[in-house]
């Protein structure tokens, strides 16, 4: 059994929560009827359900097992996900002009969430041993900043660059709580601001979506297509929503409703109430996981459970904020919501992480 501490129910009451009504709702949005006129068989779903129960195996192993041997393992796992990174270059699935996905039977991998899970875990561990050496760029640099470019490049290459802008923010999470110079910190954000800058702008299709979430309406059969769409999911909603089911976005007018834009059929069934109490467990998980890191017994546990937060709490950011026109649209699933195994066995992962270092936290005001 899991070690229930109170600090622990801050985050695995919303993470269960998210959980519970992703699956709800992949269920809702695969339900549809298909070009051939056949039902859609749930089979969205049924994967779900699958990788939601390999996932609560992968949240009890880490709830278990002690997150300082996790830190000193870490170098394998980004190793791997290395690897795995550049393999899906030459034998990745590619699907919307990108290649992501890595085929093993019948699963369907997505090294970037391995990565950005691994990276996450060394650069929080690696902080924690040098602590002081920090002041000096060059430990700073090697090999933390180092294995993020590197990691950040190989998303690009697929192309990623909403996993790599995720893998980034959580790292400069990371850094500023870490014994990080303010000037070197300000340096980071700067060049990590201009090169984000540059590959936003670097693509024609980047360029479009970057500019057509300011007015999605100036080409509304292109790039502001599936924002419009998505206006009209959640504008049909209303404060109550059309009732669990009855979204008829979902029916092809909104493309990827059950990943990507799995928030926009929830504002659409479940209104204004649905989406804002989405909102409002990522925020209980955001208020948990930081209490968590403030509790901490020492500073890789701090390190850890804020920079495994920040992963989650940014990258639902990321997606709400593309699916309500804040943001341009990334790609960038919602966390424990959104239809895709490798995301969510990584978050039940992260879950599982903030457990275990919860149950070693220390009382605190």
């Amino acid at each position: 059994m899991i070690n229930k501490t109170p600090l622990a129910y801050l985050v695995l009451i919303p993470s269960t929560a998210l959980l519970l009504l992703g699956l709800v709702m992949v269920f809702s949005a695969d339900s549809v009827v298909g070009p051939n006129m056949q039902v859609g068989g749930y089979h969205a779903f049924l994967d779900q359900l699958m990788w939601a129960g390999l996932g609560v195996i992968v949240l009890i192993f880490f709830a278990k097992f002690d997150y300082h041997k996790v830190g000193k393992f870490s170098w394998a796992a980004v190793i791997l996900s290395f690897v795995l990174l550049a393999l899906v270059l030459f034998m990745g699935k590619s699907a919307y002009g990108a290649r992501r996905w890595i085929v093993i039977g019948p699963l369907n991998l997505q090294p970037t969430e391995i990565a950005k899970f691994a990276l996450i875990i060394f650069a929080a561990y690696v902080l924690s041993v040098k602590s002081e050496r920090l002041k000096q760029f060059g430990h700073l640099f090697f090999p933390v900043l180092l294995f993020t470019i590197a990691g950040a490049g190989l998303m690009l290459v697929q192309p990623d660059l909403g996993s790599a802008l995720v893998l980034c923010f959580a790292v400069m999470v990371v850094l500023a709580i870490a014994k990080t110079k303010s000037s070197h910190l300000f340096a980071i954000g700067a060049a990590g601001s201009a090169g984000a800058l540059f590959f936003a702008l670097s693509a024609p299709y980047r360029r479009a979506r970057l500019f057509s979430f300011v007015n999605p309406w100036k080409t509304p059969k292109g790039a502001g297509y599936q924002v419009i769409q998505s206006y009209i999911a959640l504008g049909s909603g209303n404060i109550k929503g059309l009732g669990l089911g009855m979204s008829r976005q979902k029916f092809s007018y909104l493309p990827n409703a059950h990943t990507d834009f799995i928030f926009s059929i929830i504002g659409e069934e479940l209104g204004i109430a649905g989406t804002v109490t989405v909102v409002c467990l990522v925020a209980l998980l955001a208020y948990g996981g930081m209490r968590i890191a403030r509790s901490a017994p020492d500073e890789l546990g701090r390190l850890l459970a804020a920079g495994i937060t920040a992963l989650i709490v940014i990258q639902a950011l990321v997606n709400m904020g593309g699916v309500t026109g804040l943001l341009p649209i990334t790609g960038v699933p919602l966390p424990l919501v959104s239809s895709g195994g490798s995301s969510l066995c990584v978050s039940l992962a992260c879950v599982g992480i903030l457990l275990n270092i919860a149950a070693h936290s220390r009382a605190k005001g």
